[in-house]
């Protein structure tokens, strides 16, 4: 489980830190202060040793499509993972487990220079700095031959490196054949799973009989619901439910909530001891049953031994956390609020009885 964890020069942080974290964590704070770019960089963090990561959270906000042309590129594709798009810093991400021990990912943009592509061009200075030769004007790209560097020290104070090279009309990654730090998946706020990856996932619950936990949370938001299949149609693998009628009905089609409370609890169960980032955990759940998938998703947490770490919106999100995380004899949650100060982001952790004290009072902790 991770403890602690700090990120330098990622996304609009600078320097900032996050000294304790729990089982259950939400992520609060107003708009544009840094909840998914904080989520993001654990992320990262998690699959450190997995470079295409770096291009897949750009994926979940929703930039999917990007050109390769170095002759044309003003900057990599990476530029802005860093902070204020300075290429020239360092990304720097420390955090630590339960045996304390730091484990660090380093990330900066670097240059080959046996890469650097002499391109023609037709006026000079186009492109960056240009040579005078017999047959032309010519320029060295500025973007052909950069990379970017991943280097992940682990517990043992071992360096393992991996790499996204820019090469022609083509990404290539470099990664080192050893496995990822930390088991973890990503529920964007703004992408939905595709249908037959949660078939696969409940499948591979279904494999070692553990289906019945997602069953029982399920039926929280529809009572009706007798039992989940994997069907094919159209050649695409989906889940299903029986709610007594004479046939199955897809998931999706049951409704936004009870889909993506499905996606939530099967991705709980598909990274035993690891960790599951959700964006904005409360949309598509109705208030009124809110309590209820709080109690659903921890005890699928402790089932299967997974961190949560969640960003919300909404106050009746926080509440219901504490109210049902406070009834449930297990009180692992902590909150988590963002605050911008003097340009700098900084966060306040409330524990049970500070976050008690502060729904008491009426205090904003969104």
């Amino acid at each position: 489980m991770l403890r602690s964890f700090s990120q330098k020069n990622f996304r609009c942080f600078h320097d900032f830190a996050i000294k304790h974290l729990e089982e259950i964590n939400l992520i609060a704070g107003k708009n544009n202060v840094g909840k998914t770019a904080l989520l993001e960089g654990m992320f990262l963090f998690a699959g450190a040793t997995n470079p295409e990561l770096a291009m897949r959270i750009n994926v979940f906000r929703g930039i999917d499509v990007f050109e390769i042309k170095p002759e044309l590129l003003s900057e990599t594709p990476w530029n802005s993972l860093f902070y204020n798009f300075d290429e020239n810093a360092r990304i720097t991400m420390t955090g630590t487990n339960d045996d304390r021990r730091k484990r660090t990912l380093n990330m900066k943009i670097l240059r080959k220079k046996s890469e650097l592509v002499m391109k023609k061009v037709r006026d000079k200075g186009e492109g960056g700095y240009t040579i005078s030769e017999a047959k032309g004007e010519y320029a060295i790209s500025e973007v052909t031959g950069k990379f970017l560097e991943l280097e992940y020290i682990n517990e043992s104070n071992q360096s393992i490196k991996s790499n996204i090279v820019i090469e022609a009309n083509r990404l290539r990654i470099e990664t080192p054949p050893v496995p990822i730090p930390y088991n973890a998946i990503f529920l964007a706020s703004r992408y939905r799973i595709n249908p037959a990856e949660d078939a696969q996932r409940y499948s591979n619950v279904e494999i070692k009989g553990q289906q019945d936990i997602l069953l029982n949370i399920l039926k929280l938001i529809e009572p009706k619901l007798r039992r989940l299949a994997v069907a094919v149609t159209a050649g695409v693998p989906m889940i299903f439910g029986d709610i007594g009628l004479n046939r199955l009905i897809p998931l999706p089609i049951m409704g936004e909530g009870i889909a993506k409370v499905c996606s939530l609890v099967l991705a709980i169960a598909n990274s035993p001891k690891g960790l599951v980032f959700i964006d904005e955990i409360e949309n598509g759940i109705h208030y009124s049953i809110m309590s209820d998938i709080w109690i659903g998703v921890a005890e699928a947490a402790r089932c299967f031994n997974t961190q949560i770490i969640a960003t919300t919106h909404s106050r009746e999100c926080i509440v219901s956390a504490h109210e049902a995380l406070s009834k449930s004899g297990r009180y692992n949650f902590l909150l988590h609020r963002l605050d911008k100060i003097n340009g700098k982001i900084e966060t306040t952790t409330y524990d049970r009885e500070t976050l008690e004290a502060a729904i008491e009072a009426g205090f904003e902790v969104r």
